[in-house]
């Protein structure tokens, strides 16, 4: 070895101090980054803790159009058992500032990863977002054992024993059934979906209602053949309800149902009344470059010759366009208008509400005519909402929400003289809620 070379070597001791000098100065600034990061962890954390008590509570999500939870009140029993804790962590989950972005973050985060979904909606072709409903055959709730989370088995078992009594009296039931968007837009799901789940759902539908002895009217098998042959958009991009186009293919099935003649879809001209709406799937979304629905009203010539009451003095409607207050010979109130459509809501999140004003329990529409028309009773969840203009043209409308108006609807229809019912219920009410067991009441049913 030339002495060139040994000059240029180190010994083990050189190498050695030089390497824990670097491991000092490295040892330096990792403490430094980690000192920088520990304040800016514990200045977030305080910054929106004191955001979180100075910034006054909201009341309502505006996105998500729902009521947000309020601060519980203390109480020691409540703290024991855990209530009060789970009722603070919804509270704070429903208040933290700047929520909205955050959840937009979220969503936008999510589909950065290549994930075919966010937040249990699926992110469909075209812009289409799906609430994913993968309904097993039946789960219970997490909170209350006793309580069946799909409830389509015992909705259509109500369903059967209010058509078996109402065929009694001569009374015509149509029952109908609404698909949701996932079981109706296949071609725009993710290709490796499918429709396994729908179509298990439907099949346990037809079962049920066959062993109820009634044939139901399949409104999911209509809607999906049209969207299958042609690009018309029968459900809102952003929205779980069906478009006003699907909502009129849907009115002429379950007019000719009732053995009338549907009217031509060039006997409707089309009012664009927003093209801004964002609905309630993709208010669960959070995906701020999805683009607003269009929403339309089918006009007719003499729409503008109905009168909606309202059961109940809805103050929130005072000053609205169209809207008085009237008291009946009973006593009972109501809130009128001179339309089925309250075009103020389409300022508003909720622009869907547009449709009859929104959910109530018991909404007339009846023609200012001198001429008999016969009163259609409908059962009904927010589907019907934009059918109800169609049918108004047939039938003069009784539409009852049984979530907030609950009478023996048997003996309705007896003291109200009806002699048809129209059920009209989309797939989600028949899986999700209970409350159709209504219609037991009256009949001698347990």
């Amino acid at each position: 070895m030339t002495n060139e070379i040994k000059k240029r070597m180190k010994s083990a001791d050189d190498v050695a101090a030089e390497y824990l000098e670097l491991q000092l100065s490295m040892k330096k600034e990792s403490r430094l980054a980690n000192v920088l990061t520990i304040v800016l962890t514990l200045g977030f954390i305080y910054t929106f803790a004191v955001l979180f008590w100075v910034l006054p509570d909201k009341a309502k999500s505006e996105s998500e159009n729902r009521m947000l939870a309020t601060a519980p009140s203390f109480e020691m029993e409540g703290f024991l058992h855990g209530d009060f804790t789970s009722e603070f962590g919804t509270y704070m989950a429903d208040q933290f500032p700047f929520r909205d972005w955050f959840i937009g973050v979220y969503a936008t985060s999510e589909t950065l990863q290549g994930k075919g979904e966010t937040n249990d909606v699926i992110l469909g072709d075209d812009g289409y977002l799906f609430a994913r409903n993968d309904f097993p055959d039946k789960v219970r709730d997490p909170e209350d054992e006793t309580k069946i989370y799909n409830y389509l088995e015992s909705n259509l078992g109500s369903v059967s024993n209010f058509i078996a009594a109402a065929k009694d009296k001569g009374i015509t039931c149509i029952p109908s059934f609404a698909g949701r968007k996932i079981d109706v837009l296949e071609k725009y799901l993710p290709k490796t979906y499918g429709t396994y789940y729908s179509d298990r759902i439907w099949n346990m539908l037809g079962d049920y209602c066959r062993e109820g002895g009634f044939e139901p009217l399949n409104l999911r098998d209509a809607l999906s053949e049209l969207a299958k042959e042609s690009d018309e958009q029968l459900y809102y991009r952003t929205d779980h309800h069906w478009t006003t186009l699907g909502a009129y293919y849907a009115y002429c099935e379950i007019i000719k149902a009732l053995g009338e003649t549907p009217y031509a879809l060039s006997d409707f001209e089309k009012e664009t009344v927003t093209e801004d709406f964002f609905g309630t799937t993709w208010s669960s979304a959070g995906t701020p470059w999805t683009d607003g629905d269009k929403i339309e009203y089918f006009r007719y010539e003499d729409d503008g010759e109905y009168t909606m009451k309202i059961l109940g003095k809805i103050a929130d409607f005072e000053g609205y366009e169209g809207c008085t207050y009237e008291t009946d010979e009973s006593g009972k109130n109501y809130t009128v208008f001179n339309s089925f459509y309250v075009r103020e809501f389409l300022s508003e999140k909720d622009k869907y509400a547009s449709f009859l004003g929104g959910n109530y329990g018991y909404t007339e529409i009846r023609k200012n005519t001198d001429e008999e028309r016969e009163t259609l009773l409908v059962l009904k969840d927010s589907f019907s909402h934009s059918v109800a203009p169609f049918l108004a043209r047939h039938y003069d409308l009784i539409m009852v929400d049984l979530r907030y108006y609950k009478t023996p609807i048997l003996r309705f229809c007896m003291t109200n003289e009806i002699d048809k019912v129209l059920f009209l219920y989309n797939m989600e009410t028949l899986t999700e809620a209970d409350y159709l067991k209504v219609l037991n009441a009256g009949l001698g049913v347990k």
